[in-house]
C-alpha cells in the first residue's frame, strides 16, 4: 500500500483500497495546497473513490478543508451508488472535507451554484452552466457535464465533485453517451484543470462562509434551475411541472390536479422534449 502524496499539514490516515499516488495535472500535492489555499491536499494517479478517501481522513481528524484529488477513479460513484465514469486525465475527480456542522439538505445545490460560478469564471463567454435538482450540472442543451455527491457522518461532511473537462478516450459509455458531454467539447476550448479545481474550491468556501448560504443564493439558483417550468417525472410523486426549489432544498412539482408536491428523494427526469412553460 502506497503512502499518499500530501501537501500541507500531515495526516495520520493511510489510503484505503487500491491506490497509486502521484502528481495531479502535473503538480505536486504541496504546490496545489499552496495554490488552492487549503491546509492539505492528497494527490493520486488512480484511486477507488476520492469520497471514500476523504471519509477516511475525516475519521483520522485531518485538517479542514482537506482535499483529495485523483487523475482517475476505479470506483467513482454518484447518487444512490450509480457508477461515475472517471477516466484518467480528462476530468476533475475531487473531494473536499468540511466540518460536520455543514450537514444540510441544501448542500448539493449550494455546491452546484459554486461549481457553475467557477466554470463560468474560468471560461468567460463559454456558455451557461445550470443546476439540475438535486446534484447535476448541465449545459443549455441539457447535457450533463458534472455531478456532486455530498456525504456526511459523525466526523465530517465530504463534498465530492466530478467535472467532465474533456471527453474520455473512446467517448462516453453507451449508457450515458446521449446525455453527457465535456466542457472542452461543448465550448471548443482548452481548460486548465488545476485552475478550475482551485476556482471551485474557492467558490464553495465563499458560499459556505455566508451567514445564510441558501437564502443568499436562492435567486441565482432560480436563474440556473434546469427544471423550472418543465414537465418532469418524479420516481415517487409521478409526473408534473417543476415549479422551483423551496427553502429546504426540495423540488416543487405541480401535479396535473394543480396540487404542489415536495420532492425530497428519488430520481427525477425530464419528460421527452420538455421545454419551459
Amino acid at each position: 500500500m502506497s503512502t499518499p502524496e500530501r501537501g500541507g499539514a500531515a495526516a495520520r490516515a493511510e489510503p484505503v483500497g487500491s491506490a497509486v499516488v502521484g502528481s495531479w495535472d502535473g503538480c505536486s500535492a504541496e504546490s496545489l495546497a499552496r495554490e488552492w489555499g487549503v491546509p492539505m491536499v492528497e494527490t493520486y494517479r488512480t484511486l477507488g473513490s476520492t469520497n471514500d478517501r476523504a471519509v477516511a481522513l475525516a475519521r483520522e481528524g485531518a485538517p479542514r478543508p482537506s482535499v483529495v484529488v485523483s487523475e482517475a477513479q476505479s470506483a467513482g460513484r454518484g447518487r444512490h451508488g450509480a457508477s461515475w465514469q472517471s477516466a484518467s486525465g480528462v476530468g476533475i475527480w475531487m473531494s473536499i472535507l468540511f466540518e460536520a456542522a455543514l450537514r444540510a439538505p441544501q448542500l448539493p445545490l449550494l455546491v452546484g451554484v459554486a461549481c457553475a460560478r467557477a466554470v463560468e469564471s474560468i471560461v468567460p463567454g463559454g456558455g451557461r452552466v445550470r443546476v439540475k435538482w438535486p446534484n447535476d450540472l448541465v449545459l443549455d442543451d441539457d447535457r450533463k457535464v458534472g455531478g456532486i455527491l455530498c456525504e456526511s457522518g459523525p466526523h465530517g461532511v465530504v463534498v465530492g465533485v466530478g467535472i467532465n473537462v474533456a471527453s474520455p478516450p473512446g467517448g462516453f459509455a453507451p449508457d450515458v453517451a446521449d446525455h453527457a458531454t465535456s466542457l472542452e467539447v461543448a465550448w471548443a476550448i482548452s481548460i486548465q484543470r488545476r485552475s478550475l479545481a482551485g476556482s471551485i474550491i474557492r467558490e464553495i468556501r465563499a458560499i459556505l462562509r455566508l451567514p445564510d448560504p441558501f437564502a443568499s443564493v436562492r435567486t441565482e439558483l432560480e436563474r440556473r434551475d434546469a427544471l423550472r417550468g418543465r414537465t418532469v417525472h418524479a420516481e415517487i410523486q409521478g409526473t408534473g411541472v417543476a415549479r422551483g426549489i423551496d427553502e429546504h432544498g426540495a423540488l416543487l412539482v405541480e401535479a396535473p390536479d394543480g396540487s404542489l408536491r415536495s420532492v425530497t428523494s428519488g430520481s427525477v427526469r425530464l419528460a421527452t422534449a420538455s421545454t419551459p412553460d
